[in-house]
């Protein structure tokens, strides 16, 4: 059997070629025709997009996309390298005039100087240390809560220029001269009532709108966690029905603009069978994103997850300067928030292991480090069985040396100097 190809006759499996001479004489291939696309399909396209959005608003969305990536694709080659050849033969290069300007448009903006020298003549809050230990759920049948925002220029580290940090008061509880918001504790079962006011009085400094979302609660949030205007209130209530370290926040949009300013805090939901220890503190872990001194934060440090500092409580490497004081022998428990708005946490504290863990839920014991994801919280319980200082830290070492260290020193430890006690 033969077989007529381009380049010769097939016969029996093997191919004769035709010699060079007759095979450029042969006429080129067909090109391959191109077929139409069915008239239908965008059609297609605009019902199945139109099935999970607004149709108007996705083709509108669709058109903005393609043309940003045109002017992408223009900018590449307005800025390609081009080759010329010089009249001694030599090459070299020149660039298309408009690679400048694009460069010079699309340039980043500097950084700004967050240096303690450069916030020098920034007035800011004078550092108060939060007290860790957890405080008690209020009195009464039900739980009630006033919740206040206050918007301050504070430090929350000692050798940065101090930020403009979002905040809330708890019951009047307010923790100025660091980035921390009060902790609120319930029992499982409480019916809690909750009273957000966005800025109550003039000192509280509030310039937007701000809302306030409980990870704790099952209700409906566009109902209870509406954004309010500044001097205004809202209240609303739910049931605690599920124990754990729960996360509450501003949601008012863009929520990682308020988030990253500041605006969260924990809320512990006491098991009702919880056994009691000898001590109860509390541990928020949180990122802050420094802008020009003095001012609110850096949303493009917040997109890039690019925090300046990492604190507990508030206030970078606070508890390691200043102690928590314990004894040696007693059993102590945690209560611990990564609130992010970005980070993850490996919570850990050196010289001992946790005897009993309850993390999101999950009950663990004989661990060395709690692993938590933004928004997740938890508890673990501990003795330290020598007299010394015994560091707590996130384990994630880039993320501990921008702030997130403390230590734990039992009563018969020297205290360290500030700056002089190195975890691992």
């Amino acid at each position: 059997m033969t077989i007529k190809t381009r380049h010769g006759r097939k016969r029996n499996g093997k191919v004769n070629t035709f010699p060079p001479e007759l095979l450029k004489k042969l006429p080129p291939p067909a090109p391959a025709q191109e077929r139409p696309e069915p008239d239908t399909l965008g059609a297609k396209i605009d019902n199945r997009i139109d099935e999970r959005f607004d149709g108007e608003t996705t083709r509108s969305s669709l058109a903005i996309l393609l043309s940003a990536f045109a002017v992408v694709m223009a900018a590449v080659a307005a800025i390609t390298i081009v080759f010329v050849a010089g009249d001694d033969g030599t090459s070299g290069t020149t660039q298309a005039p408009v690679a400048t300007a694009v460069a010079a448009t699309t340039a980043a903006a500097p950084a700004a100087d967050i240096s303690a020298a450069a916030g020098k003549g920034i007035d800011f809050e004078a550092y108060r240390r939060p007290d860790p230990a957890l405080p008690a759920p209020p009195a009464g049948e039900v739980k009630r809560f006033e919740v206040d925002v206050y918007e301050h220029v504070t430090k929350v580290k000692k050798d940065l220029a101090p930020t403009r940090v979002w905040s809330y008061a708890v019951n009047g509880k307010e923790y100025r001269g660091t980035g921390v918001s009060a902790p609120m504790v319930v029992t499982q079962g409480d019916r809690v009532e909750m009273t957000l006011i966005n800025g109550g009085s003039q000192a509280m400094d509030v310039k937007m709108p701000h809302s306030i979302d409980f990870h704790s609660s099952e209700v409906a949030p566009n109902v209870a966690f509406k954004t309010i205007a500044p001097g205004e209130k809202h209240t609303f209530s739910f049931t605690a029905k599920h124990p754990g370290v729960f996360m509450y926040h501003c949601a008012t949009p863009p929520v990682l603009m308020h988030t990253g300013a500041g605006m969260m805090g924990m809320m512990v939901v006491k098991p009702r069978d919880l056994a009691p220890v000898d001590r109860e503190l509390w541990v928020t872990q949180q990122e802050f994103f420094l802008g020009q001194p003095g001012k609110d934060a850096d949303m493009g440090k917040m997109e890039a997850k690019n925090p300046d500092v990492i604190a507990f409580n508030g206030y970078a490497d606070q508890y390691k300067d200043k102690p928590i004081a314990v004894k040696r022998g007693e059993r102590i428990r945690m209560y611990v928030l990564n609130a992010g708005p970005s980070e993850w946490s490996a919570f850990h504290v050196i010289g001992t292991v946790f005897d009993r863990t309850v993390v999101e839920g999950t009950v663990g014991r004989d661990s060395q480090t709690v692993n938590l994801a933004p928004s997740q919280g938890g508890w673990v319980e501990f003795t330290l069985d020598k007299e010394g200082t015994y560091p707590f830290v996130t384990h994630a070492f880039g993320d501990m040396v921008k702030g997130a260290t403390g230590v734990l020193a039992t009563e018969g430890a020297p205290t360290p100097k500030p700056g002089e006690h190195k975890a691992h």
